[in-house]
């Protein structure tokens, strides 16, 4: 399988992706054609996640928002500036890190705080060949019970993702942590 991904490289760079994609999903499955199991897919991948939703890349994880940089400092030595820049990554609880991704389902790691300080269980899409996260939701745990995290504008009864001033007003909005309802964005 090696030379046949081998000669594919040299091809086209397209077919490696695709290449080894197939070759991971064969390797995965192993002897049971049925597919991986579930479960049994990437480190901290577990939590909830089927084994269609991992080769699609859709994880859903638990843990914490942590600055990569000082993370792997803590574990590993590597070189740490007293002045650096963060980069956010989610460290799931059985330590696995993944780069967090910015965006709109993600801003409110970026620029609160008080968000980064929660146990978060996240939705995200893990992106191929790498540790990158886009998360596509997300909500807090607090002892043990999930609630809904979001941003609420008072004055106009608006909830939103983003901490940034309410839309229709421009008034500051709150964050709310309230228990979590059945439906899931």
């Amino acid at each position: 399988m090696t030379a046949f991904i081998r000669r594919a490289a040299l091809a086209s760079g397209v077919m490696v992706g695709c290449c080894l994609s197939i070759w991971c999903k064969t390797a995965w499955a192993g002897a049971d054609s049925a597919g991986p199991k579930p479960g049994s897919g990437p480190p901290g991948s577990s939590l909830g996640a089927t084994s269609n939703q991992v080769q699609q890349g859709q994880l859903q994880l638990q843990g914490r928002v942590v600055c990569l940089a000082e993370e792997m400092h803590q574990r590993y030595g590597t070189e740490l500036p007293t002045r650096h820049q963060h980069v956010w990554a989610f460290k799931t609880t059985n330590g696995v890190c993944y780069t967090l991704l910015e965006g709109k389902f993600s801003q409110a790691i970026f620029e609160d705080e008080r968000v980064r300080a929660k146990e978060l269980r996240v939705k995200g899409r893990l992106l191929p060949n790498s540790q990158a996260l886009e998360l596509s939701y997300f909500r807090s745990v607090k002892n043990g019970v999930l609630q809904d995290l979001y941003y609420y504008c008072e004055v106009c009864a608006i909830s939103t993702v983003s901490p940034e001033p309410c839309a229709c007003c421009q008034a500051p909005v709150v964050l709310m942590e309230k228990p979590a309802s059945d439906r899931e964005e």
